[in-house]
């Protein structure tokens, strides 16, 4: 499978951490597992005021009129306590319908997964996770349309090159089609 590649934007805000969060004195002695939560937790933090933004433990997702987009976290069983702990964010989106294109995954599309390392994670960092998370927000925004979507199959039609994903392909643009 190919995957669309999505680049972080800029972004500049004021976050600060939670005052009892570990990334305030993260040491050599912290387990990755720690260090990677409570990245999760501040990632959550600042999602949960957005309009259209669910956050969970270790995910965010948005719902768009058509698709929903979900930006999974994961780690790295080679993380290294006071060296190493990999922070991966995984997009993906799919239909939003009511008729089971959701539950089916139908309609899949997948954005090529992107690591930071973060045991000494800081502010300019954090605003680049953000911001990576953002820009795949804005791409699913742009495709959350008739035209939007139709503008993708035609620019990026490695999308949908097998047979299930063509046919969904299909199915989807007949029912985001605007009545003329």
């Amino acid at each position: 499978m190919q995957y669309i590649i999505i680049k972080s934007t800029n972004k500049y805000f004021d976050w600060k951490w939670d005052e009892n969060s570990i990334l305030n004195h993260i040491s050599p002695y912290h387990r990755p597992a720690d260090i990677f939560d409570a990245v999760c937790h501040e990632i959550n933090s600042y999602y949960t005021s957005k309009d259209s933004f669910k956050a969970y433990k270790k995910k965010v997702k948005w719902k768009g009129k058509f698709i929903n987009a979900e930006m999974t976290f994961w780690s790295s069983h080679s993380n290294m306590a006071g060296k190493y702990v990999c922070f991966e964010i995984s997009p993906s989106g799919y239909a939003n319908d009511s008729k089971g294109m959701e539950n089916k995954g139908l309609l899949y599309l997948g954005i090529h997964p992107t690591n930071f390392e973060v045991h000494n994670i800081d502010y300019d960092l954090f605003r680049e996770i953000i911001g990576y998370i953002d820009a795949c927000v804005d791409f699913f925004k742009t495709i959350d349309s008739y035209e939007g979507f139709k503008k993708l199959v035609d620019e990026q039609d490695f999308v949908f090159k097998d047979e299930v994903s063509e046919s969904n392909r299909q199915i989807f643009l007949e029912k985001i089609k605007p009545l003329t």
